[in-house]
């Protein structure tokens, strides 16, 4: 390509040949705007990337690695490769809406923002419906969005933080965000939490447009949880640690935005309890337990006194247990 693409969409990829074919395929129909597509193949054994260079498209630059490193360091691999002035990390299960990617390099382009975050929507197996966002996040985009779309500063808007920290509903400005040092964690799942948050951290102002990006595609029937599979979900600690030392290294943010990250941890904490099994469950209340001692005693004050004072009572008696 002789000039700069308008926006690089990043695709980690671990064994997803039967939806990576039909994904980029998608994003290289993307007219008025120039589309770049960093695949990054996290030692996949299926034949994923061989669907990939099928294609045989310029627009698209393949990398990987031998070993398995997880979504979150694929992730990083690809905004170092990526050449776009805008980048967006999406999932290789999930579905691109090609019109809303335009709208949104548009509009970054014409307000100048550093991130614009957009809705999404679910769909289950294989039902021709589309759901809409979860009940926090729709009720948050609901009290910020009345428009067609909105320019604001994270402290206006800082609820934002506590919403599903998906890596696929935001598009970044790709200098801006090297710069700032933007990075997801390398934990097995949940690399997306600390992303999400330095996103927002770190953006002068963030663009709330009102078009769903992607259809995030759940498999129809959850599969049979196992202890293996349970163990894994305790990098969400980890992934709370690292997110919450970023926080820790912005005293004056992390004074700021301490409700909203408490709140969070209590939500997530309280999703994956329900995902865990018995042999796992009293490790993660351990362990989640420690995360609480964190909380500096002068941001529980000011959430008792100010903020919110039923958070308060959550985290004391959560802590207590």
């Amino acid at each position: 390509m002789s000039e700069r693409p308008d926006v690089s969409v990043i695709i980690p990829v671990h064994n997803a040949s039967s939806t990576i074919g039909r994904l980029v395929s998608s994003i290289l129909t993307v007219e008025s705007v120039q589309v770049e597509v960093v695949v990054v193949d996290d030692a996949s054994t299926d034949g994923s990337l061989a669907r990939v260079r099928a294609l045989d498209a310029a627009q698209v630059v393949v990398d990987g690695f031998a070993t398995n490193r997880g979504a979150g360091v694929a992730r990083n691999r690809g905004l170092e490769l990526a050449t776009g002035r805008f980048a967006l990390f999406f999932d290789a299960d999930d579905e691109i809406h090609p019109e809303a990617l335009v709208a949104a390099v548009r509009a970054l382009d014409e307000t100048g923002a550093d991130v614009a975050m957009m809705p999404y929507r679910y769909r289950r197996g294989r039902a021709a419906a589309h759901d809409g966002m979860n009940s926090f996040d729709a009720a948050v985009w609901a009290r910020y969005v009345t428009a067609p779309r909105r320019l604001a500063r994270l402290g206006d808007v800082a609820s934002l933080l506590g919403f599903s920290n998906y890596p696929w509903n935001k598009v970044v400005r790709t200098d801006h965000y090297r710069t700032t040092g933007l990075r997801f964690s390398g934990t097995v799942v949940h690399n997306d939490i600390l992303g999400h948050w330095l996103t927002l951290l770190d953006a002068g102002t963030i663009l709330l447009l009102d078009q769903p990006l992607c259809t995030h595609i759940v498999n129809e029937g959850a599969r049979n949880l196992t202890n293996r599979e349970s163990r894994a979900r305790l990098s969400l600690l980890d992934a709370l640690d690292e997110t919450y030392a970023a926080l820790e290294a912005r005293p004056e943010q992390r004074r700021r935005y301490a409700h909203h990250y408490w709140d969070f941890v209590l939500r997530v904490g309280t999703w994956a309890t329900s995902r865990l099994t018995p042999e796992v469950a009293d490790e993660f209340d351990q362990r989640l337990h420690q995360h609480l001692l964190r909380l500096d005693l002068g941001d529980y004050t000011r959430i008792r006194l100010r903020s919110d004072p039923e958070l308060a009572s959550r985290l004391a008696r959560r802590a207590l247990v």
